[in-house]
Order: structure tokens, then C-alpha cells, then sequence
């Protein structure tokens, strides 16, 4: 078990107008996004709307998944879910599929306390991998303060890496690092929106599915390198589109209207219930993008095609 770093894509979900999972589309989504340099691949998290997809719709997208990225980028899998036992059963299920990690949320309203710890203990020792322990309070309505973040990796030995999305996240790295020092690593979310100032308090890299991951992974690259002033001109300048595609409650209908922008995917069809964007505001989108040149600067390569 090793903690994560680095920019790692959490991968949408494409699915075809009649709700059915668009395979042709989600091969050459991960074809571009390991083009894109990324260090790993989180399949079925929130913004995969994995809590949407049957069973066998789950064990299809990890199988394909698994299939793309083996050998050129590791995957994390979203394991998140109210019932250990089924936690574990999915983890052991991403574990067999060659998974390195998984992504695990408190279960909802479940505060910290010994069954918590329960809980991730178990899944960590029966995966047998990485957990990622994610906070993020909007989802589950659990909040997590870095003292308790803290107390939790101590307590779990397969916590190797937080993923902190509770506000304000530069702010939270920060305390939570000085609880847990190099035991553990920290890494953003929110689609990239604070990723400048989170690695100023010393996060690892991110993990989101922000639409253009090339964008991240140029922030990371030159902050790793130590040129910050790069680092810095690439964050603020696709400022405005992160803040875009992270606002609550459409993040994931902006997203995938990008991808579609960029062709990546065939259709930005959001399984229901979820959010439509008004045409208007896919207008300004497409004007966003075009302002601040983002389809010139990062053109689509040459993609292998759909392996179904």
C-alpha cells in the first residue's frame, strides 16, 4: 500500500440519450486521459455517477476500466457505500479488476466514532489496497475536522491518503498535515477550483474530473519542478472554467458538456434525476472555452478507438 499523488482523473460516465452506458465513448474518454499524462484513474466515484449504475453496470465500467489503464496508469476505484459488507465486496472486486487504491466516504449521517473506524478498517484489511479516505460533507453529510482526519489514518493503516473537499480546503491541508506530517498524503478535489493554494499548504496533487486534465497535470508538472510562477500563470488563467464546471449542483452536467465540446464523448446525457443546462448557458460555456483558448491549446490527439 502507497499513498497517492499527483493529478488523478476521476472519469465520468458517458451514457448514450436513452440512458444506456456509451462504451464507444467511455474507451476513448480514458484513452484521453491517460494521453493526457495523468498519474491514475479513479473510476466510479460521485462525479461517475456511480451511485446511479446497477451492479453489473458497475463491474462493466471497472472492467473496462481495468482493460485501458492497465500498464500505463493506476486505478483507484470508488468503493463508497452505507453497508461495509457490500464496501468490501466491491473493494475486493477493484482489488481482483488490479486496482491500486480505493476511494472510501464515511457512510452517510455516520459520525466519527468506533463504528467508522470499523468500517474503513475493514475494507482496507480485506482489499488488502490503498484507501483513500474522502471527505466531502456535502455528499454524505459527515464532517470530518483534521484532528479527526488525523485520528482515523492513525487508526487505519491502509488510510494512506485523504482526499479533502470540505471548505476551506487550503486551509484544512494545512491543519491536517501538521496533525499527520508525512504519514499520510493529502490531495484536492472540487474540480481543481483551489488547486494553486492547496499546494501551497502542501497537498500532493488533486483527484477530480475536472473536463480539461491536461490543465491539471500542467499545474502539477511545473509545481513539482519547483517553478511556481508557471504553475501559477496555468491555475489563474483556466481559473474561470474551473470555478465553472465546480459550481454545486451542475458540476456534473458542465462537465460532460465540455467533454462533448471537446469530443471526447458523444452525448453530455446526465442519468436521472439530475441537472439539464439551460441552452444559454451551454452558449456561454462554449464562449468560456473559446476566450480563454483552451480547444487550441489542448487539441484532442489521434485516439485508439472503442474496445468493446
Amino acid at each position: 500500500m502507497h499513498p497517492l499523488k499527483g493529478v488523478w482523473n476521476i472519469l465520468a460516465t458517458p451514457f448514450q440519450p436513452d440512458g444506456e452506458i456509451d462504451e464507444r465513448s467511455l474507451n476513448r474518454l480514458l484513452e484521453s486521459v491517460i494521453a493526457a499524462g495523468v498519474d491514475g484513474i479513479t473510476v466510479l466515484g460521485v462525479a461517475g455517477e456511480a451511485q446511479k449504475l446497477n451492479q453489473a453496470e458497475r463491474r462493466r465500467v471497472l472492467e473496462l476500466t481495468a482493460a485501458a489503464s492497465n500498464g500505463r496508469a493506476p486505478m483507484c476505484c470508488g468503493v463508497s457505500q452505507d453497508g461495509t459488507r457490500v464496501a468490501v465486496e466491491m473493494a475486493q472486486e477493484a482489488a481482483a479488476a488490479g486496482a491500486v487504491a480505493v476511494m472510501v466516504a464515511p457512510p452517510t449521517f455516520l459520525q466519527p466514532g468506533p463504528a467508522l473506524t470499523a468500517h474503513l478498517r475493514n475494507i482496507g484489511e480485506e482489499a488488502g489496497l490503498t484507501v483513500v479516505l474522502q471527505d466531502f460533507p456535502p455528499v454524505n453529510g459527515v464532517t470530518l475536522t483534521p484532528a479527526q482526519l488525523a485520528q482515523l489514518a492513525d487508526a487505519v493503516p491502509a488510510i494512506q491518503t485523504i482526499k479533502l473537499e470540505g471548505l476551506p480546503t487550503p486551509q484544512r491541508v494545512a491543519e491536517t498535515l501538521a496533525l499527520t506530517g508525512d504519514a499520510v498524503t493529502v490531495l484536492g478535489g472540487l474540480s481543481g477550483n483551489f488547486l494553486f493554494d492547496e499546494l501551497r499548504r502542501g497537498a500532493a496533487g488533486t483527484m477530480n474530473g475536472f473536463a480539461f486534465a491536461e490543465v491539471l497535470v500542467r499545474i502539477w508538472q511545473a509545481w513539482r519542478a519547483g517553478d511556481v510562477d508557471s504553475a501559477a500563470a496555468t491555475y489563474f488563467h483556466y481559473l474561470p472554467l474551473l470555478a465553472t464546471e465546480a459550481q454545486p449542483g451542475i458540476s456534473i452536467a458542465v462537465r460532460k458538456h465540455l467533454l462533448q465540446l471537446r469530443g471526447l464523448i458523444d452525448h453530455s446525457f446526465v442519468r436521472r434525476p439530475g441537472p439539464e443546462l439551460h441552452e444559454g448557458v451551454k452558449r456561454d460555456l462554449a464562449d468560456t472555452v473559446r476566450r480563454l483558448g483552451a480547444l487550441d491549446a489542448f487539441p484532442v490527439p489521434d485516439l485508439q478507438e472503442a474496445r468493446t
